[in-house]
């Protein structure tokens, strides 16, 4: 019998296998192209440093299944040969223990499935490469990794281990943490200053901004401030209504110098502005120490 050179099904001879041509069929052949086409298999690593992945002729096979599932746990780099005939795979490298995975043919280059990944590998009858590339055949940086395809409008992060420079306006919205210095050689960094709902107990949320405005519309107390960090510090500008004498006062948070809260202008439309620097929040983020200033009666000369 002859078999094709990559799938290895029956290429029957005309006449061939009278009462037994549909059998045949069925099982040398459709069978067969069924399993290279969607055949899934679990190829389970333990123990073993090389595996091999046969196709027998016309016959079902571990090694023709097109997606292959590695498990088991590593302990020790493994090859896993498959037959030096072109074809692809996808690879799910499901295994555990710190190992390699090398997919090879005989006497080929191979390449490596990261653990924890997947990926499609092919073979072009002598060797054995990733199909969508890696780091070393792309021009988006070094990883150890398979990188995506991208473009520069899809590069939005930072590299973490070189020096970078950033163009273009960046919107962080979770915490940015620096454990060096932050110079600003030209330009400015600034604080919007964020609104703060007056009520009868001002709660400021430290978690808007650095620098905060509120006005008076009646008597009020600048109660506890939540969401600080201890080391922030900032200024919140107390503005009078239309109305004016409108008093402010301070719950035990709040730290003056020689222990007496200062008195808020309380002319109408006046401006009074509170430099404030936390010294020290609970677990919950709340204020419970805030030393301050206030400086009164703000007008143009």
């Amino acid at each position: 019998m002859a078999y094709t050179t990559r799938l290895k099904m029956n290429k029957q001879a005309t006449g061939a296998n009278a009462n037994t041509w549909g059998s045949v069929l069925n099982t040398e052949v459709f069978s067969v192209v069924d399993q290279a086409v969607a055949g899934y298999a679990n190829v389970t690593l333990t123990g073993a440093s090389l595996v091999s992945l046969s196709v027998d002729d016309g016959a079902v096979s571990r090694g023709r299944n097109a997606i292959l599932e590695l498990s088991g746990t590593l302990t020790s780099n493994t090859n896993i040969v498959i037959p030096s005939a072109s074809r692809a795979y996808l690879i799910n490298n499901n295994t555990s223990g710190s190992f390699s995975v090398t997919f090879k043919c005989n006497g080929g280059t191979g390449t490596t499935v990261t653990q924890g990944s997947h990926g499609m590998i092919y073979c072009d009858g002598s060797s054995v490469r990733s199909a969508f590339g890696d780091a070393a055949s792309r021009t988006v940086g070094v990883c150890a990794t398979n990188l995506p395809d991208t473009s520069l409008a899809d590069i939005r992060y930072i590299t973490a281990s070189t020096d970078t420079t950033v163009t273009g306006s960046k919107v962080l919205t979770s915490l940015l943490e620096s454990n060096s210095s932050i110079k600003v050689s030209s330009g400015r960094a600034y604080a919007v200053p964020h609104s703060v709902l007056d009520a009868a107990s001002i709660v400021v949320s430290m978690d808007k901004s650095n620098n905060f405005f509120v006005t008076l519309t009646g008597n009020r107390t600048m109660d506890f401030p939540v969401k600080g960090r201890a080391g922030q510090s900032g200024l919140i500008y107390v503005y009078q209504d239309g109305t004016g004498s409108r008093t402010l006062s301070y719950v035990s948070c709040w730290n003056f110098s020689g222990g007496t809260a200062p008195t808020a202008t309380t002319s109408i439309n006046s401006v009074d502005i509170l430099s404030y620097n936390i010294r020290a929040v609970a677990a919950s983020l709340t204020v419970t120490d805030i030393d301050a200033e206030m400086k009164t009666d703000f007008k143009d000369s």
